[in-house]
């Protein structure tokens, strides 16, 4: 290993200094000597750095070893331009310091500086995009560049049904309504992410174990994981990504039991669990801030005349203000006919009083769309405070899954500030659930072929011009055999590192 090979004298260079006034002070510019990727790992407070072998990729939210020196008792660190915590100090003077969110992915520059000046050196940095395709039992692996999606191998996952990812990037996490356990993959592993820890929910069948998982949802700005049984919610604490610790269960709200859950979506902050359920076509929110329970904090019904459940999909807005509600042909409803494709913003007040009454605050009608499927929401690049007049948040970008009414074939339909739906990719595959890239300019939907394989297609997103036009659709999971056709299994989906 690399921390064996490194370590010597009276203390390690790699050990964590446990007395900060042991750092010197200096009177120079930083001068960085070299940026060493080493894993995925958590920092400890003292004891040595673990380490795993450097690959030369620094993956989003892995840990990098700066070694140099005068970097100062208090320097401030960027990778690619974004601020990157200093979490150790290490015996030979480095900098322990995690891959932010938000990195551009390629070449970037790791700076340091302290009140002398600032040093840097160049490191390559890799953002991933997770592919699950539900029957092939694997997660495909992309490399987003800024010129598109790279194949970038595949992990094993049997038996997977959900995918979410660590709100740090650091880990992905798969499950499935046939065993009761999330297994946890380390995105930072060299090579190729890794399967490192399987976290047990509960002994199938005990009287606790809460049924067969129905859903998964991360929280995008909170250490939060929300499992969803048939009878109760697990919320795991993520703060160590690749080692989660679950809770106590929660017992679901009655409405939630004897609904039949559709799909699920946890706020951004990880307070509010919102759940679309057939029986009346509504939507609920659970307050998850009670610890030990998760009551109704609200209620909608969303398509209050249908009586079959045509509802698809839920996902809130990156700031938690809006959930989208798609709905629209399912297999339940074709008893009673086509029935049209619609998307919906419900406005998600802060205060009780709001929550307690759900409003519809849009409702855009896309009629070349039928039976859609899996729901993406945009990503906006941040504005300068008084540089331009912001939307309202029901009006940010949104993106979903449909097959055409008229020409075979299936479409990522978006819809921007107008009340109406732009077609964005086109395929005689059936797509899945898409994402936009943290920086809100490409979006990539996986596409489920009828040889068992799963192809990612990627787009400009928001009308942003991309480096090089439309990139070419890319493998993510290669044919293979397969218990049902792809045209039976559920739709893939697909999640980007933040």
């Amino acid at each position: 290993m690399l921390a064996a090979a490194l370590a010597g004298g009276c203390a390690a260079p790699h050990a964590i200094v446990d007395d900060p006034f042991e750092v010197a002070e200096t009177s120079s510019v930083p001068d960085i000597t070299a940026v060493t990727d080493v894993g995925g790992g958590d920092v400890p407070l003292h004891g040595e750095l673990t380490m795993e072998e450097s690959d030369g990729v620094a993956v989003i939210g892995e840990t990098l070893w700066v070694r140099g020196r005068s970097f100062g008792r208090q320097p401030t660190v960027e990778v690619g331009g974004r601020p990157a915590a200093v979490l150790g100090r290490t015996h030979d003077g480095g900098l322990v310091v995690r891959v932010p969110p938000g990195t551009p992915a390629g070449t970037q520059a790791v700076a340091v500086s302290n009140e002398v000046g600032r040093g840097e050196r160049p490191i390559a940095v890799r953002r991933y995009a997770a592919v699950l395709a539900p029957g092939a039992d694997q997660i495909g692996w992309v490399d987003v560049g800024a010129d598109g999606p790279i194949s970038a191998g595949a992990t094993d996952a049997p038996g997977a049904r959900w995918l979410a990812l660590s709100s740090d990037g650091r880990a992905a996490y798969v499950a499935g309504p046939d065993r009761p356990a999330v297994d946890v993959i380390d995105l930072p592993a060299p090579g190729t992410p890794k399967l490192v820890y399987r976290l047990e929910l509960g002994r199938p069948g005990a009287p606790d174990s809460g049924g067969a998982i129905v859903g998964m949802a991360a929280a995008a700005a909170a250490p939060v994981l929300a499992v969803v049984r048939g009878a109760d919610v697990m919320l795991v604490d993520t703060s160590s990504p690749l080692h989660p610790a679950r809770s106590t269960p929660r017992p679901l709200p009655r409405e939630v039991r004897d609904g039949r859950v559709v799909a699920v979506d946890l706020s951004p902050d990880g307070k509010r669990l919102a759940v679309a359920t057939e029986a009346g076509n509504q939507v609920l929110l659970l307050d998850l801030g009670t610890p030990g329970r998760a009551p109704i904090a609200g209620a909608l019904s969303v398509v209050p005349d249908v009586r079959e459940s045509v509802l698809c999909d839920v996902a809130f807005s990156p700031g938690g203000d809006t959930l989208w509600v798609l709905s629209g042909d399912t297999p339940r409803s074709a008893i009673v006919g086509p029935q049209p494709t619609e998307l919906r913003a419900i406005r998600i007040g802060a205060d009780a009083q709001s929550l307690a009454h759900l409003s519809v605050g849009r409702t855009v009608t896309v009629p070349d769309a039928a039976t859609p499927a899996g729901l993406g929401v945009g990503r906006a690049l941040p504005l300068a405070s008084g540089a331009a007049i912001r939307l309202p948040p029901e009006r940010h970008a949104v993106y979903f899954a449909a097959g055409l009414r008229a020409g075979g074939g299936t479409s990522i339909f978006s819809v921007g500030s107008e009340d109406a739906a732009e077609v964005s990719l086109t395929a005689p595959d059936r797509f899945g659930r898409p994402d936009v890239t943290f920086d809100g300019r490409w979006l990539l939907a996986p596409a489920a072929v009828d040889d068992g394989s799963v192809r990612v297609l990627a787009a400009a997103a928001e009308g942003r011009p991309a480096p090089s036009g439309s990139a070419r659709p890319v493998t993510a999971i290669p044919a293979g055999p397969a218990a049902e056709p792809a045209s039976m299994r559920p739709i893939p989906e697909l999640r980007i590192q933040p």
